[in-house]
C-alpha cells in the first residue's frame, strides 16, 4: 500500500516513513500553488499504482544498497486501469526534497534532476492499458563510480495523461487539480557516515498576514535523517516574542529549507532588532545558531503597503461622516431658520391685526358679536 503525505496550505502532515508519497498537485488559483490530500486508489485519475520492491513486500518504496559502478534492481511498478475507458501513463524521475517544515517531499516532473536522480532507470516511460488490464514496469538503479559514500533519495513520478481535472469551489476560489504520484527510491553506498545539519543563517519577511522569521538549515551530511526536532527563540529588546518546539520531522540528504516562524502579531518599526536563538537535534549531533537580524526599510516599505488599505479605508470613512455631519448641520440651520422666519411672519401678521382693531370706531367694535 502507498504511503501518503498530505499538504494544504500552511499546513503540513508528516510521515515518518517518508519514502512514498501521493501527491495531487493543484492549479494555481487566487490563492497561490495549493496542495489536496488524494487516495490511493482510481477514484480520482482512474489509474491504480502498486509499488513492488525487491527487497520485499513489507516496504512501500526501494530501498538498495550498492557500491560505486554498480547496477541493481529495485524491483517493479505495477500500474492497473479498472476504469472503463483507456489510459495512458508516464514516469518520469524526479528528485528528493525536504518541505521547509521538515518531511520529504519530490520534485516536479521537468524540473533538473540533482543527486541520485539522474541513476534510475525505467522499463518503460510511457504505457498504454486499455480497461481493465494491467502491466508491470521494471526499475532498476545504475550507480556511477565517482558516486561517493552515503544515503540518496530519489523519486519516480507516475501520472495518468488525459485526466479531467477535478474543479472545486469556494470562497471565491477555483481550483482544478490533477493526480500525481511518486514513489520514493533509496540507495544506499557503503563508506563511512557523517551526519551534519549546519544553520547557515536567518532572514525574516513582512507577508500579506504579518511578519514571518525564517530558519535557514542545511543537510550537509551524508545521511538521510529521521526524528530531526528543535526549539526556537526570538526576542526583542530582551524581551521574548515567541517561543517554540520544531516538531519531529525527516531531513533528505543535499537539500536545504527556509524553516518558518511565524509572528502575525509583530509590527515593528523600521531599524527593529530581533535575537534569534533555535537549535537542531538529530541522530548523531546538534545544531545552533545565535544570530541577530533587522527589520530593513524594504520591509517597513512592504509593511506600509499591506496597511494602507485599512488607513484609506479608515480615511473614506472620515470623509463620508465629514459629509454627512455637514448635511446635518445644513439640514439643521435651514430648520432653524425656517423657523425663525415662521415665527417672525406671525409675530407680523398679529401686529398688524392689534394696529387694524385700534383704527375701527368704537361703534363699530362694539357691535362685533361675543
Amino acid at each position: 500500500m502507498v504511503e501518503t503525505m498530505t499538504l494544504s496550505v500552511g499546513c503540513v502532515r508528516r510521515s515518518a516513513r517518508h519514502l512514498t508519497c501521493a501527491l495531487l498537485v493543484c492549479a494555481y488559483a487566487a490563492t497561490g500553488l495549493c496542495w489536496t490530500p488524494v487516495a490511493h486508489s482510481a477514484t480520482a485519475s482512474g489509474l491504480v499504482v502498486i509499488p513492488r520492491p525487491a527487497s520485499g513486500p513489507d516496504l512501500s518504496y526501494f530501498k538498495l544498497s550498492l557500491k560505486p559502478a554498480q547496477a541493481g534492481t529495485a524491483g517493479a511498478i505495477e500500474l492497473r486501469n479498472p476504469s472503463p475507458r483507456r489510459l495512458r501513463a508516464v514516469l518520469t524521475a524526479v528528485d528528493g526534497k525536504t518541505i521547509n517544515t521538515l518531511g520529504s517531499t519530490y520534485g516536479r516532473p521537468g524540473s533538473r534532476a540533482h543527486g541520485s536522480t539522474p541513476w534510475l532507470r525505467f522499463g518503460r516511460r510511457t504505457i498504454t492499458l486499455s480497461p481493465g488490464r494491467s502491466a508491470a514496469v521494471p526499475v532498476s538503479v545504475l550507480v556511477p563510480r565517482t558516486a561517493r559514500p552515503g544515503d540518496y533519495l530519489s523519486g519516480i513520478s507516475i501520472e495518468a495523461l488525459d485526466q479531467r481535472p477535478r474543479r472545486a469551489r469556494g470562497g471565491g476560489v477555483s481550483i482544478a487539480s490533477v493526480v500525481r504520484y511518486a514513489i520514493g527510491v533509496e540507495v544506499s553506498l557503503p563508506g563511512p557516515r557523517h551526519p551534519l545539519i549546519q544553520f547557515t543563517g536567518a532572514k525574516l519577511q513582512r507577508q500579506p498576514a504579518g511578519l514571518s522569521f525564517q530558519l535557514l538549515a542545511r543537510n550537509s551530511g551524508n545521511v538521510v535523517l529521521q526524528g530531526v526536532r528543535g526549539a526556537v527563540r526570538i526576542r526583542r529588546a530582551g524581551h521574548t516574542v515567541l517561543s517554540r518546539q520544531i516538531p519531529a520531522g525527516t531531513f533528505v540528504t543535499g537539500t536545504a529549507i527556509a524553516y518558518p516562524v511565524p509572528a502575525f502579531g509583530e509590527t515593528p518599526r523600521q531599524g527593529t532588532r530581533y535575537r534569534i536563538s533555535a537549535w537542531m537535534r538529530y541522530p548523531g549531533g546538534i545544531a545552533r545558531m545565535d544570530t541577530t537580524v533587522s527589520f530593513g526599510h524594504r520591509q517597513a516599505v512592504v509593511q506600509q503597503q499591506y496597511r494602507r488599505p485599512s488607513t484609506a479605508q479608515g480615511t473614506a470613512w472620515w470623509k463620508i461622516a465629514g459629509i454627512a455631519g455637514l448635511i446635518l448641520y445644513g439640514l439643521g440651520t435651514t430648520v432653524l431658520l425656517l423657523g425663525r422666519h415662521r415665527r417672525a411672519r406671525r409675530n407680523a401678521e398679529q401686529a398688524m391685526r392689534v394696529a387694524h382693531s385700534r383704527e375701527r370706531p368704537e361703534s363699530e367694535r362694539e357691535s362685533q358679536p361675543v
